[in-house]
Formats: structure tokens, sequence, C-alpha cells
């Protein structure tokens, strides 16, 4: 295996770990028994386990670059937005994004830890609130530019609509979600 290949490998092993069983719960020895190699081979691709630590924090941070690229592109290239299309996304962001895939193993390891690391607890703040929020307040300015929604307050819209994805990814109720969103679509599209 190449050496990227078991650097992957242990951040994918690490992530499991930690959002398994709480980043103070594993150590560096059970991360090396995890993944098949000796507690010293670990050394030669992190520091310690803050380094395995951050460096999941990192692919947080490049994860949700990807969404926000993907509900802009969405929403913003077409000409209207019918309502269908428009719960249908929110939907998918709830359970493709925060519940499934990468992510979801990222964001438990940030909720366990947020309250013991400064930076998870940043990350996971930005993940859930203020990158999501921002990225929405750019697409609902357009949409209001474009004469396809009646409110101004793009910020506004855009803490609801983020308020509605977050309590979906935290009950797991998706026909609520999509109740949310018929109505928010129903109140400020035209």
């Amino acid at each position: 295996m190449t050496s990227e290949g078991t650097r992957e490998r242990i951040l994918n092993t690490a992530l499991e770990m930690f959002s398994e069983k709480g980043y103070s719960a594993v150590s560096m020895r059970d991360i090396s028994a995890a993944v098949g190699i000796r507690a010293s081979s670990l050394y030669y691709y992190f520091k310690g386990k803050q380094d395995i630590f951050d460096a999941l924090i990192a692919r947080a941070d490049a994860l949700k670059d990807g969404i926000k690229v993907n509900f802009a592109k969405a929403l913003g290239d077409t000409k209207s937005i019918k309502m269908e299309d428009f719960v249908r996304i929110g939907g998918l962001l709830v359970t493709g994004y925060y519940q499934g895939g990468k992510i979801a193993p990222l964001l438990q390891m940030l909720e366990s830890e947020r309250f013991h690391d400064e930076k998870a607890d940043a990350t996971w703040k930005k993940m859930l609130f203020s990158e999501p929020i921002e990225n929405h307040t750019q697409v609902f300015r357009m949409l209001y530019e474009r004469g396809l929604i009646k409110e101004k307050d793009a910020e506004g819209l855009a803490s609801e609509y983020q308020g509605i994805i977050v309590l979906g990814y935290f009950t797991n109720d998706i026909g609520r979600v999509k109740d949310s969103l018929t109505s928010f679509y129903k109140r400020y599209f035209k």
C-alpha cells in the first residue's frame, strides 16, 4: 500500500473510532492496532493523536466547501425554481450531506469533542451554522435580485432555511423537513 493510502486508512480508522468512542477514549496504540501497523509506524504519518484530529478537521473543512458549490449551483443556475425541486434539494442536503457519506462521522466526532476542544467547537459551528448561512445568504440575495423571491432579507431567509436543515439533521425527521421547506417556499417564493 502506498504511503498516501496508509495515511488515508489511518484517518478513516481514527475517524470511525473517534466518532464511536470519543477522542479521549482512543489511543495511538488503539488506532495502530485497528489499522494493522506498529504503533511506531503511526508516528511516521502523524506526530500524535492531535495531529490526526487536526487532519480530520481539515478534511471536514474541505467537504463543507463541496456542499457550498452544490447548493449555489442547484438553486442559482435556473430561471425558475419549482417547489418540488426546492424541497428535494433541502431533503438531499440533510440526508446526503449531513447524515450520509463522509460528513456524518466527522460531525459526530466534532459533536462529542466540541466541549473539550476549541478547534472542534469552532469547526462544528462553522459546518452547521455560520458558513452554510453565509453561503445561503448569497444564494437568496441572488434569487431576490432575479425576482424569484419576495423577501429582501437574505440573511434572515438563510438563517431560517438552515434552521430547518439543522432540525432535520438532529431529529432525522425528513417528513417534517419537507413540510417546513414547503411552507418556506410558499411564504417566500413568487
